[in-house]
């Protein structure tokens, strides 16, 4: 299945996770979230915000590979939106390191999405590192079984989203997940030596409106191994999407694709990360707002809702700042 977006490229998202087996019965896992903005500039807070890698986020988490109960998670900020200075009033979004320590004891299991809120969620929170942790222990729940149970087997998915604006206004989004299974080979091994598997996802989807609304949704699924790798064909997951056409992103969006979707994970996990990818795009499409914003001079340019993370949050420095323009 090729992915052909057509229009003007807008905004990339890349979500990354290596899940590795390490001694003493544990999992290593190293998780990345990047954000590649593609076109433009944005007006923020305080600053002019161009074109290029606007946030990129990482993860670590240990756990006990007998029972997935985490032992270690430290989250790190190399770019992020807002840096400590005059502009900020001194705050910035690397403030809140250190919070997802909160989860060290604490199994994978049906609570965890609330345990995880609480750590990093909301006005005291980050919104990417909370997405990128999302996305790293759904993606533990499905893959550890299938890690091989000896030092160097391994598990990678990578989940790419690619945003496009098109000529009659909507927004196309291409979807990519990547899981590639490693297993343990000699440190001078050829590179085909460690393939043990490797599954592929594609999405296209056409979005209108904002909420957006799912207009077109097409996709496909490959799974290829080292037996029979050149003759596997693409599957049609056309009858599993259907009934999300016209579907709506808004309120009570999650638990619809969690139903729909539970009998395929992958595929659900990867529609779980669809908004806040778009609320990436949205920052550059259409160029309606951009148009106001850089014309008017009381506008604030682009701000986040209320008490959505700690830079956003109710009586920060950016709030007081705004109400004294």
């Amino acid at each position: 299945m090729q992915l052909d977006l057509g229009g003007h490229p807008i905004h990339t998202r890349l979500l990354s996770v290596l899940v590795e087996r390490a001694p003493d019965d544990r999992l290593a896992v190293l998780a990345e979230l990047v954000d590649l903005r593609k076109r433009g500039f944005t007006p923020v807070g305080a600053a002019l915000q161009g074109a290029g890698i606007i946030h990129h986020m990482r993860l670590e988490v240990e756990l006990v590979a007998s029972t997935l109960v985490i032992t270690r998670v430290a989250e790190g900020q190399s770019v992020v939106a807002f840096e400590a200075g005059p502009a900020t009033l001194g705050e910035s979004c690397r403030d809140v390191c250190g919070r997802l320590a909160l989860l060290s004891g604490a199994p994978l299991d049906d609570a965890l999405g609330d345990r995880l809120r609480g750590a990093i969620g909301g006005p005291l929170g980050c919104s990417h590192i909370l997405t990128l942790a999302q996305f790293v222990f759904a993606t533990i729940a499905e893959v550890a079984a299938a890690v091989p149970a000896v030092p160097g087997g391994s598990v990678r998915r990578d989940l790419v989203f690619d945003g496009s604006e098109q000529a009659d206004g909507g927004l196309a989004i291409g979807m990519q997940l990547s899981d590639l299974h490693g297993q343990p080979a000699a440190a001078d091994a050829a590179p085909a030596a460690r393939f043990a598997a490797h599954r592929e996802l594609r999405l296209h989807l056409v979005l209108n409106g904002w909420p957006a609304q799912i207009a077109q949704i097409a996709g496909a699924e490959r799974r290829r191994q080292r037996d029979g790798f050149t003759a596997a064909g693409w599957c049609d997951l056309g009858a599993l999407l259907a009934p999300l056409h016209d579907l709506s992103l808004g309120k009570g969006a999650t638990r619809t694709l969690a139903a729909r979707l539970a009998g395929h994970p992958a595929l659900r996990d990867a529609l779980l990360m669809l908004t806040p990818a778009l609320i990436q795009c949205r920052a550059s499409f259409p160029d309606k707002w951009l148009n106001v914003a850089t014309t008017a001079e009381s506008h604030p340019g682009l701000i986040g809702m209320a008490d959505s993370c700690y830079m956003w949050r109710r009586g920060g420095a950016l709030e007081r700042l705004r109400s004294t323009r």
